[in-house]
Formats: structure tokens, C-alpha cells, sequence
């Protein structure tokens, strides 16, 4: 039986996304600094074929969170206006 995992940065006030998406901010006015905390990371940055990355307890986090991930599945918004 497969199994799903859901993940997903979340605001301390709820938020996932800045207001008025559009084409050239796709997460909205300010919406990618809900998600800068990953970029940083050394885990992401190897799974995205970048170099460096902090090496803390948040990476070790996003490293569980991505081990044995077969597909991801993204809303019809996230490559797309």
C-alpha cells in the first residue's frame, strides 16, 4: 500500500502564500519570504542541484521530509499563471 506524506510552510498566522498571485509572483506579494527558511538549507540546495547550505536541526527536518519521496504532487498553480 503507497503511502502519503503532506509538507507545507505555514505562516504563524496561517498563511502559505502573499496576497494577489499573479504570473511574475506566483506566490503572491511577499510570499516567497514564508519559504526562505528551505532555501537555505543544505538538503534542498543538493536536491536542487545547488552547492552549499546550513547544516541545522531545519535541515535535518527537510532531510527526513524528502528521504524516500517517490513523486510530488503541486497544485495546478505552481509552474504556471
Amino acid at each position: 500500500m503507497s503511502k502519503l506524506r503532506f509538507n507545507i510552510s505555514v505562516s504563524l498566522d496561517g498563511f502559505v502564500a502573499g496576497p494577489a498571485p499573479s504570473v511574475e509572483e506566483p506566490l503572491g506579494r511577499g510570499g516567497e519570504s514564508l519559504h526562505e527558511w528551505v532555501v537555505k538549507l543544505q538538503s534542498w540546495r543538493r536536491a536542487h542541484g545547488l552547492e552549499g547550505g546550513t547544516v541545522n536541526e531545519d535541515d535535518e527536518v527537510m532531510r527526513e521530509w524528502t528521504t524516500n519521496v517517490g513523486a510530488t504532487i503541486m497544485g495546478r498553480n505552481m509552474f504556471g499563471g
